[in-house]
């Protein structure tokens, strides 16, 4: 019988977790630059202090999950999210998120109404001192707090799959306004409690209304189609 062999200092689950580490990283660094650069393996390696090896098994990953692009005879890129994709992007989420605030209205459990609320206050807070790389973490939270009340697991995934593309575009559309993250807020605030009082009817008039604001300042982000919607995207009553 032969006997298998471990090398020192390591443990046969060793590259598995190198791997997976240099895959959060890799992709946490992407989204949070959230730019169009083109990056080399070598260049990423060396900024997270990575070896070659994990790099390469990341970027395949990556690459494979639709996330990155192979720029050729350069290295690796975010691809470019054209107007037909936010487009479909937000048309995908209005289908989804309206029918959830809709059903969850009036059904949530005082565990879960509180969860929602803690989310929704830091979010004020973090609204108010401008802090947009937490209030776009708390922002993707506040959505799939939501959806985890819906308990539709297909919803959840597809949800779930659209989170870098949401975080990506929220940093578009807040990251030179940060002014726009307290109306942003304010809409969750108006959503909650509709879902809260039970109003499915007003939850699901004050979501479309959310993500229509949210589509319009991501394709129009200087204001070019004028005031009227934007001032209407700061209506909690609708």
């Amino acid at each position: 019988m032969s006997a298998k062999i471990v090398r020192l200092g390591s443990s046969p689950g060793q590259p598995r977790l190198l791997k997976d580490g240099a895959y959060s990283m890799i992709r946490w660094h992407l989204i949070e630059e959230g730019s169009e650069e083109t990056y080399s393996e070598r260049a990423l390696a060396a900024r997270l202090n990575l070896g070659l090896g994990p790099v390469r098994s990341a970027l395949e990953r990556l690459r494979a999950e639709g996330l990155i692009v192979v720029v050729p005879n350069c290295g690796i890129s975010l691809p470019h999210i054209t107007s037909r994709e936010i487009l479909d992007f937000y048309e995908v989420r209005m289908v989804i998120e309206c029918h959830i605030v809709s059903s969850v209205a009036g059904c949530l459990s005082d565990d879960q109404a509180q969860s929602i609320d803690k989310i929704l206050i830091e979010q004020e807070e973090t609204a108010a001192s401008g802090d947009t790389v937490r209030y776009h973490q708390l922002d993707l939270d506040f959505h799939a707090a939501l959806a985890e009340c819906h308990a539709n697991t297909e919803m959840e995934h597809a949800l779930r799959r659209l989170r870098d593309k949401m975080y990506r575009l929220a940093r578009r559309m807040h990251g030179a306004h940060p002014e726009r993250l307290v109306v942003n807020a304010a809409q969750h605030r108006g959503i909650f409690d509709a879902v809260r009082a039970g109003n499915a009817e007003k939850a699901h008039s004050r979501m479309k209304t959310h993500l229509d604001w949210g589509r319009r300042f991501t394709l129009d982000p200087d204001r070019r189609l004028g005031s009227d919607w934007q001032r209407s995207g700061s209506d909690t009553d609708m």
